[in-house]
């Protein structure tokens, strides 16, 4: 599959999509391939007004971040999980509509499993540093990022390592100065890795 073929595959789920809100769709962004690609959860308002992943404050934070241990966006893959906006309807008693994200569903993450597997294949990245809850759930056995942040694992399925962290966003949300020490390290560590050579799989602290 190419990535012209990803791209209409997205735009059709997408525009066909009746089961519940959504509010536009992206696809992924970078070069293919790459040795890194980061995988997030789904597009907010901004992603979807600008047709890429990660503009918003959160994407503000994780070039920052990114920054921070030597590496520049133009060199890296970003792609989401789910491919559309997930958004929730609001009606106020005066009648005005708020929009608001949400979390995608399992079947909404479902319809996507396919084509983010054949964007993995063409990327074929060394490693897939998934950000957040929702990535961390597709590649491996895990139900919540706080136990298993900052760690190697090995997804025998794809043949990938998955080095898994905090959404960047998780910083609006989260003030305190001990939270931002653990995410900084987290980026440390993903640095160390990335310095060193890649252990066998047998050596990585889960097979999953």
């Amino acid at each position: 599959m190419t990535l012209k073929e990803i791209q209409n595959k997205i735009k059709d789920i997408s525009d066909t999509y009746k089961n519940d809100a959504i509010g536009g769709w992206i696809t992924g962004d970078g070069p293919v391939p790459s040795n890194l690609l980061f995988v997030g959860e789904a597009p907010g308002k901004n992603e979807v007004e600008m047709k890429k992943p990660f503009v918003g404050m959160a994407g503000k934070a994780f070039e920052h971040y990114l920054n921070s241990i030597g590496i520049e966006r133009k060199n890296i893959r970003i792609t989401n999980t789910c491919f559309f906006r997930p958004i929730k309807i609001k009606i106020s008693k005066t009648g005005r509509e708020s929009i608001s994200n949400r979390p995608p569903k399992i079947s909404e993450i479902n319809l996507f499993r396919n084509i983010l597997d054949e964007e993995i294949k063409l990327v074929n990245p060394k490693i897939i540093i998934t950000l957040g809850n929702v990535p961390l759930k597709r590649f491996t056995n895990y139900k919540n990022i706080g136990l298993c942040h900052g760690q190697l694992y090995f997804n025998e399925e794809l043949g990938k390592y998955i080095f898994p962290m905090y959404h960047p966003s998780s910083l609006t949300y989260n003030r305190k100065e001990e939270f931002k020490k653990t995410y900084e390290e987290d980026w440390q560590k993903l640095k160390k890795v990335l310095n060193n050579e890649l252990p066998h799989p047998q050596d990585a602290s889960i097979s999953l």
